[in-house]
């Protein structure tokens, strides 16, 4: 492969993953626009005839007509369409129904990460690519029509959500895979993908800005989709690519074979370890001549196999302590992040004296998600700082191996603590009511959600064999992303009974936080007890002089 073709695989992938893979999670910005098109409103109607005839009963007026929407007419207009100057009125029910959207989408933008590593094993990165660029093209395209005439088409929104997500999933699978078909790509390049996916949430802050600047939304929504169609050309002609010989099995597949032959070998294990001895015997002896035929008939002779150190199997590694802390901080701490996503906009609402005040500092918390393509490299160098792995001299000794390994378990047991204690300043922040301390939370958010990927994968390395991490991370996120389900419940709670009133939901969130500084806890315990076991000395075996017969 040529060197330009190289370095356009490599920048198109971090490109289309700034622009396509995270869009979703700038839900805070892509919320206001459907809430002021009226997007899922059916039961609103209903609410406020509700609203007004409670109101109709208080006073002697009498309760106004709701106000008519003026029906477009022709197809160009509905396009062009612009922002209306008197937006629709929001209400709970359409708070509670886009919500639950987002919360579907959000479920694929992790959760399917195990399904696209069991597919790697029948189809290759190309297809997902191209799966991926499809569903973002679909997406765009069923939002674009939703936003046409929100009243009668609000159904597809849940729809152009899923896509959004499981197409953004694909893209991300892809690129994180871009290294197992090139050589010589540094440890760099997957900070960096991860990097584009958190900025990614940067777009729909550009949409918002241009819609709320009486641009026609829908046209913009088209372009970007046709955008998407381009990252599908893109990798139809230059993703031919075959995975590498010179690489190893890849980290990231999770292969699952169902063998029904060795299942019914394993049943009667004695009598084919049996006869294996019997046909092995009586080939050696026919190859014998008679006399020493004659003497191997005296000797025990055993064709057993050596025994082989077989590798630890993935449960154990399931039931680890180290990967139960882990998977409960990343899902707490997943949930968290989707729900403030979610939730900012009421937060600043309560917090800030006028309404557009508010929508300045959405936009700003939308902006600071740029904050990732910074955040993410940084994370990664001090990951990774003088623990890469490297070729074993002649002279050095496994001592050297393993206090290298002590190493880079101190320093990822000290990014955890540090990620954790970060969680609980963001709540900290979060309680405090003060616009300009959220523009702190706002930069916290991003370093959190940055880091979640990245350590992840920096402990799985590190504390597990390598082929399990495939399994494990693909576990972890199908694992937290269900559990992460729960934070539309929570939204209803904070829309229903708690009346907007975030503060014991975040003082929930805090409280939950300190328990993800088991884990540090528990690794540098670990390591001690490794390191502190007292070694076994050697046995010598001597020379047994053979026992002279004397005579009587």
């Amino acid at each position: 492969m040529g060197r330009l073709m190289r370095l356009w695989l490599l920048s198109s992938a971090l490109v289309e993953t700034l622009l396509f893979s995270g869009c979703l999670l700038g839900w805070n910005s892509l919320n206001p626009i459907l809430l002021d098109m009226g997007v899922l409103s059916q039961d609103c109607h209903a609410e406020m005839e509700r609203t007004e005839a409670a109101s109709s009963n208080n006073s002697a007026a009498g309760a106004g007509h709701p106000p008519s929407v003026a029906v477009v007419s022709t197809l160009a207009e509905i396009i062009m369409a612009s922002r209306t100057s008197e937006p629709q009125q929001s209400c709970t029910s359409q708070e509670q129904n886009l919500h639950l959207g987002f919360t579907v989408g959000t479920f694929f933008v992790w959760g399917a990460f195990l399904p696209l590593q069991l597919l790697l094993g029948y189809m290759n990165v190309r297809s997902l690519r191209q799966i991926g660029g499809a569903l973002l093209s679909v997406s765009y395209l069923m939002l674009a029509y939703c936003l046409t005439n929100p009243h009668n088409l609000s159904l597809f929104l849940p729809f152009a959500l899923i896509a959004q997500g499981l197409g953004g999933c694909c893209v991300l699978f892809s690129s994180l895979m871009l290294p197992q078909l090139l050589d010589n790509v540094g440890s760099l390049f997957s900070a960096l993908v991860i990097a584009s996916f958190s900025a990614s949430a940067t777009v729909f802050t550009i949409f918002k800005v241009i819609y709320f600047s009486w641009v026609p939304i829908v046209p913009v929504m088209l372009g970007y989709g046709a955008m998407s169609c381009l990252m599908f050309l893109n990798s139809t002609f230059c993703w031919s690519l075959n995975p590498s010989e010179k690489k190893e099995e890849n980290i990231y597949s999770v292969n699952l074979r169902l063998n029904c032959y060795e299942a019914l070998n394993k049943k009667k294990p004695l009598q084919e370890d049996k006869w294996c001895q019997k046909s092995l015997k009586l080939k050696f002896q026919r190859s014998l001549r008679d006399r020493e035929r004659i003497l191997s008939q005296r000797r025990t002779l055993s064709f057993k196999r050596p025994d082989v150190l077989a590798p630890s199997p993935l449960l154990e590694s399931l039931i680890s302590p180290t990967f139960i802390l882990h998977l409960l901080s990343d899902s707490t701490l997943l949930t968290w992040i989707y729900f403030y996503v979610s939730s900012v906009n009421l937060h600043l609402q309560s917090q800030a004296d006028l309404r557009h005040q508010a929508d300045l500092y959405s936009s700003v918390f939308g902006g600071l998600q740029i904050l990732g393509l910074f955040a993410a490299p940084l994370i990664s160098i001090l990951l990774h700082y003088q623990i890469l792995e490297k070729p074993i001299k002649s002279g050095q000794t496994k001592a050297r191996t393993s206090h290298r390994s002590a190493c880079s378990i101190k320093r990822l047991s000290a990014i955890y603590t540090l990620r954790s204690l970060v969680a609980i300043c963001f709540g900290i922040c979060c309680l405090i009511p003060s616009l300009h301390i959220q523009v702190v939370s706002f930069v916290l958010h991003v370093v959190m959600r940055t880091s979640m990927f990245l350590v992840t994968s920096t402990l799985y390395r590190c504390m597990f064999p390598r082929n399990h991490f495939g399994a494990l991370l693909g576990i972890n996120t199908f694992i937290s992303s269900i559990l992460s389900l729960v934070q539309h419940p929570i939204f209803l709670l904070l829309t229903g009974s708690l009346q907007r009133d975030l503060f014991w939901i975040y003082i929930t969130f805090l409280a939950l936080s300190p328990a993800a500084l088991l884990l540090p806890i528990h690794l540098v315990i670990k390591n001690n007890r490794r390191h502190s076991r007292p070694l076994s000395h050697p046995i010598h075996l001597c020379k047994m002089t053979p026992i002279t017969e004397t005579n009587a």
